[in-house]
């Protein structure tokens, strides 16, 4: 009696151990679920917020390009920047599109100097840069005949690449990303777009070039540059207010820079200006941590292009 009794006794014992193990089992299932649901919100939150940020950066970006049309609109006009009550709102800076180099009018004059400049200063081998440069030219001339380093369409056909390259300028500084050797500057240098344009005579506007490019364009070290930085912002320090000083010749333009020589000082005639007639409208429309930028390029309040670029350093 008493062995049936222990017997008994310990197959409940088991059987509440499994019952415990069994509802261990059950917890940590539904600790799992619980889990699995609220990761699952979170992204669909985190989801929410992005889309909601990108959609009301995107509206604020556009509110700050219309106000910028205006032509009375000037660079240091303070309806240029909003800030809403409730977050976000947009920056806009006004620009000569000719603050750049324009790649079709370098390439069709024959001119790899100052590409081979820049292309050298951003640290790319000389062997690289000369295939780049020929490559370029083969894209924008008119025949089939493939420079030295160049590509032409038997080149371009055996990457399976078919239908390149298109034999004539560039319609978009972004149809770059098209020849050969650009996908690696994309990738090295992803803020290129920013030197070039395809609008303009090929002149750059000094009065608003970035200072390494003015370096390139004169060949001279970045601390040369620093005059004519100081210049243009004015006594504030402070750039786009009343006080911003504005190049108007090339003599005075190449004093700050303490150029001289007669053949250099013509040579920059040649490739300079200091009021373009092309307007760029630079519009950032942000919400939190999202940002969007958008581009409006126009002469004689006409539009030649409009479009969104990546805002470097923000989410795009």
């Amino acid at each position: 009696m008493i062995h049936t009794f222990n017997i008994t006794h310990r197959y409940q014992r088991r059987r509440q151990g499994s019952a415990l193990i069994a509802v261990f089992w059950m917890i940590a299932v539904l600790g799992m679920v619980m889990y699995a649901g609220a990761k699952a919100l979170e992204v669909d939150s985190t989801h929410a917020r992005l889309m909601r940020g990108r959609t009301y950066a995107k509206r604020f970006a556009e509110m700050g390009m219309e106000v910028a049309k205006h032509p009375a609109i000037r660079e240091d006009d303070p309806v240029l920047h909003y800030h809403s009550p409730v977050g976000g709102g947009y920056n806009v800076k006004l620009v000569s599109e000719e603050a750049r180099f324009n790649i079709n009018v370098l390439l069709q004059n024959g001119d790899k100097v100052i590409l081979r400049r820049l292309f050298t200063r951003w640290g790319f081998k000389p062997e690289f840069t000369s295939a780049l440069l020929d490559a370029l030219k083969d894209w924008v001339d008119a025949d089939d005949n493939v420079s030295l380093n160049g590509a032409e369409k038997r080149e371009y056909d055996k990457a399976g690449l078919k239908g390149l390259p298109f034999n004539r300028p560039f319609k978009e500084v972004d149809d770059m990303l098209l020849v050969r050797g650009m996908d690696y500057v994309n990738v090295t240098r992803p803020d290129w777009r920013e030197w070039f344009t395809v609008y303009g005579d090929g002149r750059v506007d000094v009065n608003d070039a970035r200072a390494e490019l003015i370096s390139v364009l004169a060949d001279v070290p970045m601390e040369r540059v620093a005059p004519i930085l100081s210049f243009r912002v004015g006594q504030d320090g402070i750039l786009n207010t009343r006080d911003d000083g504005r190049l108007s010749s090339v003599p005075q333009f190449a004093q700050m820079l303490g150029v001289f020589h007669p053949q250099i000082v013509q040579q920059l005639t040649q490739w300079v200006q200091f009021q373009g007639p092309i307007r760029r409208i630079e519009s950032i429309g942000a919400l939190g941590d999202v940002s969007r930028k958008f581009v409006l390029i126009m002469q004689n309040n006409r539009a030649l292009w409009r479009g969104e670029i990546p805002a470097y350093g923000k989410e795009s």
